[in-house]
């Protein structure tokens, strides 16, 4: 059961996020600044600007494979403009992520795989079929489906997110399965709030903060409507769907 809410708290916790995130981009203070010396600064910095070369190169080939499963009226990918991460995307994720590598910088970076990432949205009616189509047509071009993480169902998130493999290569990209209402809810309705949550500030007052932005999170995330079989799909790369499979 998704979190209620009143009309009056809605619109407090919106004020309070608009405010805080103005106060950011006032102060333009990030994780990155925060960093103790310039060593540290360095290293991070180093290491944004080898996965951001190594994404530039590996982009292009991987933009043409994929935008070979576009179909007109059923298919679209989405947010092609940031399909690879930026600078400051990176810095922010390899100091994020050091924290599961013992603080080290180098390892974060050398495990990121989301340096290059697409989005593409499926029909509810076809979500399922197609994703698992897809991923097979993926793999029949050298591709290797390294993880399949099914969220729907989950609170905070609905979609799938796949991690591939380029062929012949430990290069990887993250694809991301969407609905178009699913999409439309995580880019328009929750982006803020995941701006907010994903702040590295841990005050009181911002931790009470991130509360109520997941608390909407949840709320907006659970209208988004499951399609048929996507809960209890999971991909193998030996079996391909066909209608009689979806249940």
């Amino acid at each position: 059961m998704e979190p209620e809410i009143t009309v009056e708290e809605y619109i407090k916790i919106r004020e309070d996020i608009s405010s805080f995130l103005e106060e950011r981009v006032k102060t333009n203070i990030s994780s990155f600044d925060k960093l103790p010396t310039n060593k540290h600064k360095q290293i991070v910095l180093k290491n944004a600007e080898i996965v951001l070369k190594k994404s530039k190169l590996i982009e292009p080939t991987i933009s043409k494979d994929l935008f070979t499963l576009t179909e007109f009226g059923i298919s679209e990918f989405k947010s092609l403009e940031h399909r690879i991460k930026d600078l400051e995307g990176l810095k922010r994720k390899i100091i994020s992520d050091s924290k599961d590598y013992e603080g080290s910088f180098s390892k974060a970076a050398e495990h990121l795989r989301d340096g290059v990432r697409y989005t593409i949205v499926l029909p509810d009616d076809m979500y399922v079929l197609k994703t698992d189509e897809y991923l097979h047509k993926i793999e029949d071009m050298g591709y290797t489906i390294e993880e399949f993480k099914n969220c729907w169902g989950k609170p905070l998130y609905q979609g799938f997110n796949v991690i591939i493999k380029c062929p012949n290569t430990d290069d990887c990209f993250e694809l991301q399965f969407h609905t178009p209402f699913g999409y439309q809810i995580k880019e328009g309705s929750t982006r803020d709030l995941y701006q907010v949550v994903r702040d590295d500030d841990i005050s009181p007052e911002v931790i009470e903060l991130k509360k109520k932005a997941n608390k909407l999170r949840r709320i907006f995330q659970g209208s988004v409507p499951i399609p048929n079989g996507a809960k209890e799909y999971d991909y193998s790369s030996d079996k391909k769907l066909n209608m009689g499979g979806l249940k």
